[in-house]
């Protein structure tokens, strides 16, 4: 009977070590031997909770990105902490007093991921690492680039790159944004950046491109601040082709337009360019886009439908050479003046056939040079923006003023930050 209780006892005994493991002290047990006399008390058991890292205010894995990133450690201290963003570049903090706590010392940049490393130390004075990766939430406003020409296009000799953004960049965030932008050509071609207008830029090079040339254009706007809370968060690229030199010399005097591929001559047509109440403008122009029908509205360029001068009707086999309305176009009703007088109203009228053949040859970019024209050519146009100015007037419309090689590789700045 003895033994029977001291198995009992020894029962016990294992059963009360269970509960102390799980945490819940009882206090200490008396194990009796098989002889029947006490055993030494077994004394209690305590286990301190493993430390734990913690980023405060993280929700569903985000933190407000013009906030500090916060972290704590829950029973425990921070040995060290080193945080990186998804470029790689350490964010710096300060660790509070009691070592439980890092705070950055700068606020966050708009839809990055940061990685946080930090080396936890529990009550024994014993180190374990402890990993968390957040991402900072979207900012309010953003600074969006979209690239022309696009990815896989062809495009004529005379087609400029073109990076428009969905908001105005300030005249002094310009050359910063010009530092995020890259060009590069085989075979290479020097040129350079030149705004349009706050919200456009285009780069050319000094003479039009060579026929077969491979451009790549690369964007680059990440951890970009402008200020206003205001950051650039997007990477762009775009690889394109330049076709074949289509390069056409409308000549307004001799009523006459020369069509030359790679610089042979392909074709001599009969035109009627506008008539002296609505020259066409003269200089260089390029093909912006062609459509088989196109609806022509004098009211659209300020003459009123009902007047002597005013028009509606559809139009075939059009190529435009402007955003003003001029056009590459078959003009039946005028094809007794094509080749003798200027009659249109600033289009370039040629022959259904020849218009047909001109609009199956053309691809957007190739040059369309107006002479002996008495208009000068409209700068802020699309059609004739780019090739109108001289090489030096081109490169003062950069806002790096030459403190970067031409057509060299953007210096990459380093993120900017917005103290909060």
């Amino acid at each position: 009977m003895r033994l029977g209780r001291g198995r009992a006892a020894v029962g016990l005994a294992v059963g009360t070590a269970s509960i102390v493991i799980l945490g819940l002290s009882l206090g200490a047990a008396t194990v009796r031997s098989h002889s029947g006399a006490d055993a030494v008390p077994a004394p209690a058991a305590s286990l301190s909770p493993a430390p734990s890292l913690h980023v405060v205010d993280e929700q569903g894995g985000q933190v407000a990105w013009d906030h500090r990133l916060h972290v704590k450690v829950e029973h425990g201290t921070l040995a060290d902490v080193i945080v990186n963003d998804d470029t790689g570049v350490e964010l710096t903090g300060v660790r509070s007093s009691d070592g439980q706590e890092w705070t950055s010392t700068e606020s966050l940049v708009p839809r990055s991921t940061y990685t946080v490393a930090a080396g936890l130390l529990d009550a024994a004075g014993e180190r374990k690492l402890a990993t968390a990766t957040v991402r900072s939430s979207d900012a309010h406003e953003r600074l969006i680039a979209a690239i022309s020409p696009g990815d896989g296009e062809t495009v004529g000799v005379g087609m400029p790159v073109s990076v428009r953004f969905n908001r105005p960049v300030a005249a002094e965030h310009r050359a910063d944004v010009e530092r995020r932008l890259s060009v590069t050509a085989t075979p290479g071609v020097d040129g350079a950046w030149h705004w349009m207008s706050a919200t456009e830029l285009h780069w050319r090079p000094p003479s039009y491109w060579n026929p077969g040339t491979q451009v790549t254009v690369t964007t680059d706007l990440s951890h970009l601040y402008l200020g206003g809370e205001v950051w650039g968060t997007d990477r762009h690229r775009s690889t394109f082709k330049v076709g074949d030199a289509h390069v056409s010399v409308a000549d307004i005097a001799a009523h006459r337009m020369t069509v030359t591929n790679n610089g042979a001559l392909v074709r001599v047509l009969l035109m009627s360019a506008g008539r002296d109440k609505y020259p066409t403008r003269g200089g260089v122009h390029i093909a912006l886009s062609k459509s088989q029908v196109v609806t022509m509205d004098s009211a659209t360029v300020g003459i009123p439908r009902n007047s002597p001068d005013g028009y509606y009707e559809k139009v075939y086999w059009d190529v435009r050479i402007s955003n003003g309305g001029a056009f590459v176009h078959a003009a039946p009703w005028s094809v007794g003046a094509q080749g003798n007088r200027n009659v249109s109203h600033g289009c370039i009228n040629v022959s259904p056939a020849d218009a047909q053949w001109f609009y199956g040859f053309s691809q957007r970019g190739d040059i369309v040079d107006v002479k002996n024209s008495p208009a000068p050519p409209v700068l802020w146009d699309a059609g004739m923006a780019d090739w109108n100015l001289s090489w030096p007037a081109w490169v003062a419309g950069s806002a790096l003023q030459g403190a970067a090689p031409s057509g060299a590789s953007p210096v990459v700045a380093g993120p900017k930050v917005h103290t909060s």
